[in-house]
């Protein structure tokens, strides 16, 4: 028999077995593959869980790096003069779009933290030049690439209630992916629109 010592006395799977050994004894065929089959569950059930921490702490902070580079390589497209362009009047300009990403990043970030950290000053917004639009979207971008990396697992595995739905701070990192590669999709369309040639695809 393992030692305490040798394993984890309170997980999930070390008290089934502990409550189930004596199944382990049973000679009845019946009994013994209902519960390998339950072993095999619990098993696959912890595995996935360990797989889901491990991409989180091993490849997050570089598949946010590199959105991060795909985002600015697409601000850094659109000439100078084409930033306040908008197809329609209702919707945001690209200068604006980009705005919007910092914003949520800041609104976001701060249901981790509890810190809501602004990048800019919102009253001068209407009057930003590419190159300031393209030092915030850095500023708010590495912010978040610095939590990723700093993020302990009982934080990521803090439960919070956002939109309604339970859900924990880890996922609040993936919607912060999620927004912004939905306005970073916008803004390619207007590069387009605009006949400027887009950057390459990153997806991975």
């Amino acid at each position: 028999m393992l030692s305490s010592s040798k394993c984890e006395v309170n997980s999930p799977l070390q008290l089934f077995f502990n409550r189930n050994f004596s199944l382990l004894q049973l000679k009845n065929a019946d009994n013994q593959m209902v519960f390998r089959q339950i072993a095999l569950l619990l098993f696959m059930m912890a595995g996935t869980n360990l797989h889901a921490q491990e991409y989180f702490e091993k490849q997050y902070a570089g598949v946010w790096q590199r959105s991060l580079s795909y985002s600015k390589a697409v601000a850094e497209a659109m000439p100078a003069e084409r930033y306040r362009y908008k197809p329609t009047e209702e919707a945001m300009s690209f200068q604006r779009q980009w705005l919007h990403i910092a914003d949520n990043i800041s609104m976001l970030t701060a249901r981790i933290t509890g810190d809501r950290k602004a990048f800019y000053n919102q009253e001068d917004a209407s009057g930003f030049a590419k190159a300031e639009v393209l030092n915030i979207l850095d500023s708010a971008n590495n912010y978040v690439l610095d939590l990723i990396r700093n993020a302990s697992a009982s934080q990521l595995n803090e439960t919070i209630e956002f939109g309604g739905v339970s859900m924990t701070k880890e996922n609040i990192f993936y919607l912060l992916r999620d927004h912004q590669a939905h306005h970073r999709a916008q803004c390619l369309v207007y590069l387009r629109m605009n006949g400027v040639k887009a950057p390459d695809y990153v997806g991975w």
